[in-house]
């Protein structure tokens, strides 16, 4: 009786077993590409306050402005790869009228999300992401110096540097998920600056970017002053974002 027990059991232990196992194998595990880090769907739009600061021999204008980004079409290839339509708007008030200023297009294809921004290609991202990942973000443009103000050797590939971590921004958009773009830290204190990021959020997409290119003054009454001659600063940052 007692074998007739264990053997039983043993029966049932290797069919719950074969069921635990059948449907392991059978549900496919998909994993994350990261690709909500750049969702895309036609009539998303995003909003973002905007401080711009331009630098001219010494002499400094700054502008506000609101910036409005549209998703409004899309068209695929013969090759599957879906192309959107972003339409760019801007006012200079939140009372005011939105003016059109361009329309640039994005497409993710090959594991890389391509943006043509006024007829230059950049790789904004590479999916799936992960801390210190590196690529070629001028791959498809042909920049002189890859787009740098400064011929500098190490400032030539986009590296992530965070990756899901929470973030608020000067706007007051806050995420538990955020996604650092580094596409250029180089800073000397003889020749100048050229510091470029940008910081995308799950769900949303780009959220805030910034730019500092500064030249700085390389005569003789006033090397290694820091003194600009030229150069800008921006700050775009979220503040809303949905569905037209």
């Amino acid at each position: 009786m007692k074998l007739l027990i264990m053997r039983n059991g043993l029966g049932v232990f290797l069919v719950f077993s074969f069921v635990i196992f059948s449907c392991s194998t059978d549900e496919q595990v998909i994993p994350d590409m990261g690709l909500d880090y750049y969702p895309l769907q036609v009539g998303n739009y995003a909003i973002y306050e905007v401080k711009e600061t331009n630098i001219l021999q010494s002499i400094v204008t700054q502008t506000f402005y609101d910036l409005r980004i549209k998703v409004t079409g899309s068209s695929i290839n013969e090759q599957g790869v879906v192309t959107y339509f972003l339409v760019r708007e801007k006012r200079t008030s939140s009372s005011g009228n939105w003016e059109s200023l361009d329309t640039w297009s994005t497409k993710v294809m090959d594991n890389k999300t391509v943006q043509n921004e006024g007829n230059v290609l950049f790789v904004k991202l590479i999916f799936p992401p992960s801390i210190n990942l590196k690529w070629d973000g001028n791959q498809f443009n042909n920049l002189p110096d890859d787009g740098n103000v400064f011929n500098d050797s190490d400032s030539d590939q986009y590296f992530i540097s965070d990756l899901d971590e929470p973030i608020i921004l000067p706007s007051g958009f806050e995420t538990d998920h955020s996604l650092t773009v580094i596409q250029n830290n180089f800073s000397d204190n003889i020749v100048g600056t050229d510091q470029r990021k940008e910081v995308y959020a799950k769900g949303v997409g780009l959220i805030y970017k910034e730019i500092t290119q500064l030249e700085y003054c390389t005569n003789s009454n006033c090397l290694g002053q820091k003194k600009v001659d030229k150069g800008v600063i921006l700050i775009q940052s979220l503040k809303e974002h949905g569905q037209i």
